[in-house]
This record gives C-alpha cells, structure tokens and sequence, in this order.
C-alpha cells in the first residue's frame, strides 16, 4: 500500500495505541496506585522494553512519514531505519507469539478485559507487525538482520541473569528463566529454543520483504542483497528496476 497519507493515518494510530501500552507498563494508572508506586521492576519485562522499542521506531518512521506528506508526496513506502524497525519486528513478533501461546490464557474473559494485556501484548504488536507487512519497502532490509535481531535479546538474559545473581530473593519474569527452578542448564536451553525461533522468524520476514511481482507473477528476489549496509545508489537501482518492471507490464 504506497498512499503516503493512509499510511501516515495508520501510524498515528499506531503511535498513540503503543503510547498508552508504554504508560500502562509503569503500572501507575491503576486503582490504589499512583506516582509513588512506581519502581524499578517495569524494567525487567521483556514485554516491556520490546513495547518501548515499538514506540520509539514507530515515532521516528511517522515524523518522516508527516514530513514526506506534507512536503507533496504522495505515494511510496518507509525509507527510515530499516534495519532497526525490522529488528524490532522481530522483537515485538516474539513477545506476542510468546504471550499468546505460553504465558497468556486467550481463551478466557480476563484476558480480554486487561487494557494493558491488550495494549502491549496485543494491539500494539499487532498494528506494528502489519506495518512491517504493508508498508515497508521491498528489498531494503539486510540479509544479517535476522541474526541481529538475536543481540538484545541476549543482552536482556544476562541482564536478567545478573539480576538474579546479586538480588536476593530475585522473582524471576519468565518461568523460561527462573534459574531457582530450570537451573542455568535449563534456562540455557530455554535461550536457544527462542534464539532459534527469533532466527527462525527473522528469515521468514527477510523472505518477505524480497518477494516482488514481476510480469504478474510472485517471486523472492535474491538480486542486490543488501550485506550490513545500503550502498549510497541502491535507491536509484530499486527505482530502475522497478521503472524497468512497470515498462514490461505495459509492453
């Protein structure tokens, strides 16, 4: 979908939906809480700071998205930090998957009335997945992505880890790495099986985002793979190729 303007339209959306999810991870907003109770625990959450990623990409690609608007143009897709909005993807990908299938219980009335599980687990990943699917631009995202998109991830385990290591009495956030009852051989396990899926999944989006239609026909694109950077006239060689595409289609 290139409509500048629908896109635009969207990630207000999206923005003031993934807004509400980061204000309700402070836990402030609740009956009996207020502006003392917040603590530092906010910050332990996967969910949480994966949620906070979404918020900061998804502002940055709407300010060029409002700019490109209202600067006259009307069609196109988002040239901004591909890299990191596609990592993030992946991010927020696996914190729904995760939720949904091993720490949420879908299926009953609770669930559904939770405004911050809805927000934050839901909504929010949910608008910015499809914002990857609809309105990213094709061929921009570097074959190694999928293999960063593992390096936060990793970094926040052994955060957690050294958390539990030096707070006594630390309650772990995820039973996948509750050292106290998996063992570090146990969580070490844990880790791989979802360092697998984060790769898993990062390919399977790498994927498609190389799918184009060429001569009315569906194919994945494996021409001028993008290594760790853009090279300064890779815009100009997707513009040609897709001005040589929208000649064939005509001829």
């Amino acid at each position: 979908m290139k409509n500048l303007t629908t896109q635009m339209i969207y990630r207000i959306i999206l923005c003031c939906v993934s807004a509400l999810g980061v204000l309700l991870t402070f836990d402030i907003f609740y009956v009996g809480q207020g502006a003392n109770d917040l603590s530092w625990e906010f910050l332990k959450y996967y969910t949480n700071i994966s949620n906070y990623f979404v918020f900061v990409v998804s502002v940055i690609v709407l300010c060029h998205n409002v700019k490109r608007v209202y600067s006259g143009e009307k069609e196109g897709y988002n040239e901004k930090i591909h890299n990191l909005k596609f990592i993030t993807t992946i991010m927020i990908l696996v914190t729904f998957l995760v939720y949904i299938i091993l720490l949420g219980e879908p299926f009953t009335a609770d669930f559904w009335r939770n405004l911050g599980n809805l927000s934050y687990h839901v909504i929010a990943p949910v608008l910015f997945i499809l914002d990857y699917f609809l309105f990213e631009k094709k061929k921009s995202v570097s074959v190694f992505a999928p293999l960063l998109s593992t390096i936060i991830p990793l970094i926040y385990v052994v955060y957690i880890m050294i958390l539990g290591a030096v707070i006594p009495n630390f309650e772990y956030p995820y039973f996948f790495l509750d050292v106290n009852n998996l063992g570090y051989g146990g969580v070490a396990v844990w880790v791989t099986i979802l360092v697998i899926i984060f790769i898993a999944l990062g390919y399977v989006l790498w994927l498609f985002n190389r799918l184009v239609k060429e001569n009315g026909k569906w194919k994945i694109d494996f021409k001028n793979i993008l290594w760790l950077r853009a090279p300064k006239n890779f815009d100009l060689l997707l513009e040609d190729n897709e001005s040589k595409t929208e000649k064939n289609k005509k001829d």
